[in-house]
């Protein structure tokens, strides 16, 4: 893949470390090995944070243990970052900068961010005013990232067990209202992350249409998770993610390949920023075809890539 390509990149992220530095090491390693380009780390996994501030010491060994080897960096944030939270938005906003000030720390060049949720019956009574509060916290944040050197990306959220149990929700469950949100914040220091899974999901629970709204999302997209889902919500009583892939339903995590998600038509509409990374999100056993899905990924990105040529 060279530089002007749409997707530059390659990779997945890590298994289950738990703080464990040298299983981010065995992780990499075995990312090398099989030919990744890039590997994006979640950030309350690596044990390098706490009460919001870096521990220097932890920080500086994952710094070395990114350095050594060859493979771009990008960070996930922790999921609960919620800029709509007007109550805790406090806490929220310290978690987010301390993220890019971690990204920075081990040349990440991205931190991924989920978009704001809300109770229904608060989204309701003012839209507006939520996601003006959230392009408000992201505008702030995105001048912070840009003067780190960091790119913020926004992702689309599932239905997660919140939503299904109509505690939250969230415009991002249609890709084309996260991608209105972006083009109204117009700052650069703040892209898309497009997650097809999470695209296939919401539109099984608002019956939308999955190819529109990753269509829509694609260009103010600069980069992507990906992994299977059937789009079929997650029932409240099957709360493991192991059994979710199993049943076929939730946010599955499952290997490209098992024929949840039509990859090919995804990869069509897919006309998303030159620059972009393609991060496979795999959990638990899923993991075990690791190899087969970077392939099917690598030709994910070779068919996205090859829509210029075809323009």
């Amino acid at each position: 893949m060279q530089r002007n390509d749409r997707i530059v990149g390659i990779g997945a992220n890590l298994g289950d470390i738990r703080g464990d530095l040298d299983a981010v090491r065995t992780q990499t390693n075995a990312l090398v090995a099989l030919g990744a380009d890039v590997v994006e780390m979640y950030a309350s996994a690596l044990g390098v944070v706490a009460d919001a501030r870096l521990l220097p010491g932890r920080v500086a060994e994952l710094r070395r243990i990114c350095a050594e080897r060859p493979l771009a960096v990008t960070l996930h944030a922790p999921i609960p970052i919620d800029l709509m939270d007007r109550d805790n938005i406090a806490l929220h906003r310290a978690a987010a900068r301390v993220s890019v000030d971690l990204a920075a720390e081990i040349g990440a060049a991205i931190v991924v961010i989920h978009a704001g949720r809300a109770a229904p019956d608060a989204w309701a009574a003012d839209p507006d005013g939520l996601l003006a509060f959230e392009r408000d916290e992201l505008a702030q944040l995105g001048d912070h990232a840009a003067a780190a050197g960091v790119r913020i990306a926004l992702e689309n959220i599932s239905p997660n067990p919140a939503v299904i149990a109509g505690r939250l929700t969230s415009y991002s469950l249609d890709p084309a209202a996260l991608a209105d949100q972006l083009r109204t914040l117009g700052h650069p220091g703040v892209t898309g992350c497009l997650d097809y899974s999470h695209a296939n999901q919401g539109a099984g629970l608002l019956g939308l249409d999955t190819l529109a709204g990753a269509q829509a999302m694609a260009p103010v997209t600069g980069h992507i998770h990906i992994s299977e889902a059937s789009g079929v919500p997650a029932l409240p009583s099957i709360t493991a993610q192991s059994d979710w892939m199993y049943f076929g339903v939730g946010d599955m995590h499952a290997p490209l390949g098992t024929g949840c998600m039509d990859l090919d038509a995804l990869a069509d509409v897919s006309e998303v920023q030159p620059g972009s990374y393609a991060i496979l999100e795999l959990q638990g056993h899923a993991r075990a075809l690791l190899a087969d899905s970077l392939d099917r990924l690598r030709a994910f990105a070779g068919r996205v890539n090859a829509l210029d040529a075809v323009a």
